[in-house]
């Protein structure tokens, strides 16, 4: 039986408010995650890697990884990434996602949010898809959203992740950059 967590107070049955009156010191509230589902190129995962230290991302979730995926032997991971942010090598990528992890599968299919006017969530989980390939209609179905880069030609999956996730930092730290105020083209 799973683990449940909540915010109960065990001895009353009424939601606790916060443990502490201290409020943190971080200048951005939440996270991001990186997760990776079925990744088979090592260059790849190294280069995710490496975005997703250098955007202080928390997690990185690497879901059915090929085999040939060597985290201490990564060429495109200079900084060894593994070394400072965790990363876990799971079968079950939605098994892995903390408590009110937001799950946003990154993708191009014709109803996807446009990252331009998207408005990040405070703990979110994104999700990449293979290299030579998509996200399943399951993973699809099990996100709470989808968003696609609007842009001509598809991107290689480690720019991706980077322009994912450099867009999430500037809009969590301009929080004047609001959804929808971002895209000339729907400006009125």
């Amino acid at each position: 039986m799973p683990l449940i967590l909540s915010c109960m107070d065990t001895t009353s049955g009424n939601k606790k408010g916060r443990a502490s009156s201290r409020v943190s010191d971080r200048p951005e509230r939440g996270y991001a995650i990186v997760a990776m589902d079925s990744p088979t190129d090592p260059v790849n995962v190294g280069h995710t890697l490496r975005a997703a230290m250098c955007f202080d991302t928390r997690l990185v979730v690497l879901a059915n990884a090929a085999p040939s995926i060597d985290l201490c032997r990564l060429p495109t991971d200079p900084g060894r990434t593994w070394r400072h942010t965790p990363v876990l090598s799971v079968e079950n990528l939605f098994a892995a996602l903390p408590y009110d992890c937001t799950p946003i599968a990154i993708e191009l299919t014709e109803d996807a949010e446009d990252l331009v006017d998207f408005q990040h969530p405070e703990r979110a989980c994104y999700i990449f898809g293979p290299e030579r390939g998509s996200l399943s209609e399951e993973t699809l179905k099990r996100c709470d959203r989808v968003l696609k880069i609007p842009v001509s030609l598809p991107l290689n999956l480690a720019a991706t992740v980077n322009v994912v996730l450099y867009d999430r930092m500037l809009k969590m730290r301009r929080p004047d950059l609001q959804a929808g105020g971002n895209n000339p083209r729907t400006k009125r």
